[in-house]
């Protein structure tokens, strides 16, 4: 039974944006008590061990995540069936994806791809933790497919929480270096992962249901190919410029780096999470009149709040970084200035992609990525070597302008409007009408029986 623990969605995109309010600061708290701890050079490795995790899930989930709400939100399977399908293969993945670290440190190409020698141990334990990565992803947006986008926002915020008495803990024990504070990230990961298995078992029983059938599992895998291969090219172009800066300028360079992005980042938390919510809404829940103007609302909101913002962060980020991290991380200003720009783009095209991921559109999304990972890569090997942090950063902020422009025109294409007109805001009359729709409380979606194949 689908039923939900919100009346609408807005009244979702409320809670979830006032749960990120209340969580973010412990995100800022937990990295800034890293950085001090263990300094530029700790922060770098911890970072780098962090990002390998993150890399080894991107390439690997296959883009089920997006499936699963594509699949669950349009209720083109059944619930018990497909959480069923998908914690088997997060054990599956997780597994091809140890087998693809143990192969990267016995071959020796981590040092191409990361710039180590070997993998350190913040780094095997971050890659010991996939399965519960694998699961927590999956089951997330099972969670937020079923409509239950209140409890989607909260766990990842009680997740933070855990993390950081864990973080604390270690510190005002002596104990905080890559390691523990990596291990600190995959007992926080194990703990949600657990939660996730039992609160879904309760939702839909998925323990005593059989596999999909194959023509849902073929649908699902063509899906996921296209969607997969757009969020893999994505999270190189947000990425690629810390892997080339770890190759290129060494660990320490890269916890200088992860100061500035890692502030510039914080204009992402609540578009990244209306993005998510508005792809199952996009894919089952809204007409298409309604949806072409949402899409222009939520975009126009978003470009323009993430704008103010980053105007405020351009004014007391410099002096929050020297007042939190200290004198030695000065070298992040200059990088956080330049990401601003480039960041405030990036959080309207969230909102564009889960557009059209939503109408099924992934390769619009694909196309929009490849590009700006090929001007990324090209910028960045030729302006790191000669400008170092504040080129990579001027690159990744050209590229996510230039790749919002991108996603634009082809949202543009399906709503009939100039591309400018989808990030500007629409007429007041609009706006209200369409706020009233939204608002207005949803029919219970019908329940789903168990499929057999």
């Amino acid at each position: 039974m689908r039923t939900g623990d919100g009346k609408t969605f807005f009244s979702a995109v409320f809670w979830n944006t006032f749960v990120l309010a209340v969580g973010f600061p412990l995100g800022i708290a937990m990295a800034v008590l890293v950085g001090r701890w263990l300094g530029p050079e700790g922060k770098g490795e911890y970072t780098l061990a962090t990002l390998v995790g993150s890399l080894l899930l991107t390439f690997l989930n296959l883009g089920i995540p997006a499936s699963i709400s594509y699949f669950v939100g349009g209720r083109r399977a059944a619930d018990d069936s497909l959480v069923k399908s998908v914690v088997l293969l997060a054990v599956v993945l997780s597994v091809a994806g140890m087998a693809a670290a143990w192969l990267l440190d016995r071959t020796g190409w981590c040092r191409y791809l990361f710039g180590v020698p070997r993998f350190s141990r913040a780094m095997w334990l971050v890659v010991l933790g996939l399965p519960s990565s694998f699961l927590g992803t999956f089951l997330q947006f099972v969670i937020l497919g079923q409509g239950h986008r209140i409890v989607f926002g909260v766990l990842p915020s009680v997740g933070q929480l855990v993390n950081f008495i864990l973080i604390l803990a270690l510190l005002l024990g002596g104990r905080l270096s890559p390691a523990t504070a990596a291990a600190a990230i995959v007992a926080t990961q194990v703990l949600m992962a657990a939660i996730l298995l039992c609160y879904t078992q309760r939702l839909v029983h998925w323990l005593s249901a059989a596999v999909i059938p194959l023509r849902l599992l073929r649908e699902l895998a063509s899906y996921s190919a296209l969607t997969h291969l757009a969020n893999t090219v994505h999270f190189l172009v947000q990425r690629l410029d810390v892997f080339l800066v770890s190759v290129l300028l060494g660990t320490r360079a890269i916890g200088l780096y992860s100061v500035a992005y890692g502030f510039a980042e914080l204009l992402l938390l609540a578009p990244q999470r209306l993005a998510a919510l508005f792809l199952p809404r996009v894919a089952g829940e809204i007409a298409g009149a309604t949806k072409a103007g949402e899409v222009r609302l939520l975009t126009s909101v978003v470009f323009l709040g993430s704008g103010m913002v980053a105007a405020l962060v351009a004014v007391l980020g410099p002096f929050a970084i020297r007042l939190l991290y200290g004198p030695q991380f000065s070298g992040s200003v200059v990088p956080l200035l330049l990401l601003l720009p480039g960041v405030c783009a990036l959080s309207a095209s969230s909102i564009l992609a889960a557009f059209l991921a939503g109408v099924g559109q992934v390769a619009a999304n694909t196309r929009a990525s490849l590009a700006g990972l090929v001007l990324n890569a090209g910028l960045n090997l030729v302006l790191i070597p000669r400008y170092g942090l504040a080129g990579a950063a001027g690159v990744s902020s050209l590229t996510y302008c230039f790749q919002t422009l991108l996603l634009a025109r082809s949202a543009a294409r399906i709503t009939n409007d100039h591309p400018l007109a989808i990030v500007l805001s629409p007429p007041p009359g609009q706006v209200l009408a369409l706020l009233k729709r939204a608002l207005r409380p949803a029919s219970p979606a019908p329940a789903l029986g168990p499929t057999t194949p």
